[in-house]
């Protein structure tokens, strides 16, 4: 008995809780045509930003990895210094040695570095038209969904407004109370619906977005090998593997050019100043009758300041590169890799297209199914006033939902065959 009691507490609380949240925040609404909402969605959509900043970032690398690598240098020395002299006086002059060094490039290193750089960029740039049209897809997915539960609540009130002239009945009632349920509970599926559609454009919305429009897309008459040939060369995936086999390919170039050695050129400066240099030697003449003993100290030599030049040339021997190819190997085998990719996607497009078309094909059928229903029950209604609304109520919903899943059927089989236009709602 006490879980029995514990049990209905615990529900009666959930309920609560329910309808507080269901009913104590108040969204205010404003509409929007679908053309404003994208737009909205490529101006503010975090990851569509994020993409185009690596394009920026790929941009600013190109810049970077097109200039000459100079790789320049200064050295400076001074001496030398000696901690003990052998012998007093003894001088050792101070010179002072100026050095500059650089790096010459291997032969086609910087313009292959340049194109792979170049191709990059081309990378990323479908990359952002790749994120761009995912975004964009589940947002006019999005945008859709939220548009038919508007028409059909716009449809229940119509209906609830013919029933309004009709004299009170028993039948009268019942189908006003099941409008009006219906109505209610499409009301709470469309604000749910619409806080969807803020999940694509990040904070350039405060209001919730009610859409505009109508889901009057007419039926379509393609044809399927045109819909694959387009698809095969157009879709973003197919030009994503394009741009990564173009980036193996430079990539591939680079290596190779990056076993052509660098050279390391190098000039230097030697400045001496004049020094007295003395060997401390001394002579000692012995007496004669002309004079007495003399002792006599060597004076040394003096050198005039000097200044010499000197350059040279450093170049690597290469031996590894020519005992091993593992760089090369895993460079053309990463370009061997995304064209067996890229030859599975077009098969796999190619069964893409295939079943959108089967469900497009399905779906216009259905549309045009319920257009004939919808019109059949208008022109030879109920003779019960309450059954004609009624019935023509239940018709439009029919008709509204083959048209919601004719144009997304459609949206679809355009995405899958290359075209992202975006339909006029």
């Amino acid at each position: 008995m006490d879980n029995l009691r514990l049990c209905l507490l615990s529900l009666g609380l959930l309920g609560f809780f329910q309808c507080s949240f269901s009913y104590g925040i108040e969204l205010k609404s404003s509409p929007i045509s679908l053309d404003q909402y994208l737009e909205l969605v490529k101006q503010s959509n975090a990851y569509i930003n994020g993409a185009s900043l690596d394009v920026q970032t790929a941009m600013a690398n190109k810049e970077a990895q097109s200039l000459y690598q100079f790789s320049p240098s200064v050295s400076y020395s001074r001496g030398s210094y000696q901690n003990q002299t052998p012998y007093t006086p003894y001088t050792t002059p101070v010179s002072s040695t100026y050095g500059l060094s650089f790096t010459i490039e291997g032969w086609g290193k910087r313009s292959a570095r340049e194109n792979l750089a170049q191709a990059q960029t081309d990378a990323s740039a479908i990359q952002l038209e790749r994120t761009r049209t995912n975004v964009e897809l589940n947002a006019l997915n999005t945008y859709v969904d939220t548009l038919r539960l508007s028409l059909m609540l716009k449809s229940y009130n119509a209906a609830l407004e013919k029933l309004k002239p009709l004299q009170a009945k028993t039948k009268t009632a019942d189908a006003e109370h099941f409008l009006i349920k219906q109505k209610t509970a499409t009301e709470k599926d469309l604000s749910f619906s619409a806080l969807n559609l803020l999940n694509y454009s990040g904070d350039a919305l405060q209001d919730l977005p009610y859409p505009k429009g109508n889901l009057n897309l007419p039926a379509q008459e393609y044809n399927v090998e045109e819909l694959i040939a387009k698809a095969q060369s157009q879709r973003v995936e197919v030009l994503g593997l394009q741009s990564s086999i173009d980036v193996a390919e430079k990539n591939v170039t680079l290596t190779m050019q990056n076993r052509n050695v660098n050279v390391y050129p190098y000039v230097s400066q030697t400045r001496t100043p004049q020094y007295q240099y003395s060997n401390g030697v001394s002579y000692t003449l012995p007496a004669s009758p002309l004079g007495p003993a003399q002792t006599l100290t060597s004076p040394g030599t003096t050198y005039t300041a000097q200044n010499q030049i000197s350059a040279g040339i450093t170049i690597p021997i290469p031996i590894t590169n020519y005992l091993q190819s593992a760089d090369i190997v895993s460079a053309a085998n990463q370009k061997l890799q995304y064209e067996m990719q890229l030859r599975d996607l077009k098969v796999q497009i190619r069964v893409q297209v295939l079943q959108a078309l089967m469900k497009y094909t399905s779906a216009k059928e259905s549309l045009l199914t319920a257009q004939k229903d919808y019109d059949t029950t208008v022109k030879n209604p109920n003779k019960n006033p309450v059954m004609a609304i009624m019935d023509a109520r239940d018709k439009e919903g029919a008709l509204l939902d083959a048209k919601t899943n004719h144009l997304k059927a459609l949206i679809n089989l355009w995405r899958q065959s290359g075209n992202y236009s975006v339909p006029t709602l």
